[in-house]
């Protein structure tokens, strides 16, 4: 039997995410880079990336160029991007949005409510959406 898919990450990392996304209008992305080793992901680093989107109220698209730079630093430090985080003025769920996303980035996602700052995690595999544990060190 798999191992239950985690995320670890700090709790300085998951604190900063939370404060910059409660009480915000439009929706904040973050990227975040660590090693990947089976199913866990190790978040050692955190980059928000501008939300670039046309209504980011409603919608995020990270800069690329941001995004583009965040590969290559992690590429420099011998690690992976791991992590997608991003607000939602709503319930830490993937909209249909998101699930779009996911087909794409095949990382784990962390959505954060802008409402209340509860935050849970979400991976797509296999075209099944599972949640993942958070655990904070």
């Amino acid at each position: 039997m798999l191992s239950r898919q985690k995320i670890i990450i700090s709790m300085k990392l998951i604190n900063n995410i939370v404060t910059r996304c409660t009480g915000i209008d439009e929706e904040k992305v973050f990227v975040g880079v660590g090693v990947a080793e089976g199913n866990v992901y190790r978040v050692e680093e955190v980059f928000e990336c501008r939300n670039v989107a046309q209504n980011p109220t409603v919608k995020f698209i990270a800069d690329p160029m941001c995004l583009y730079k965040v590969f290559k630093y992690a590429e420099g430090k011998g690690m992976d991007v791991v992590l997608l985080a991003h607000s939602h003025p709503a319930l830490p769920e993937p909209s249909s949005e998101d699930l779009k996303g996911m087909k794409l980035w095949r990382i784990p996602w962390l959505i954060i409510s802008s409402l209340s700052g509860e935050y849970r995690a979400w991976i797509l595999s296999d075209n099944e959406l599972i949640e993942l544990e958070v655990e904070l060190i």
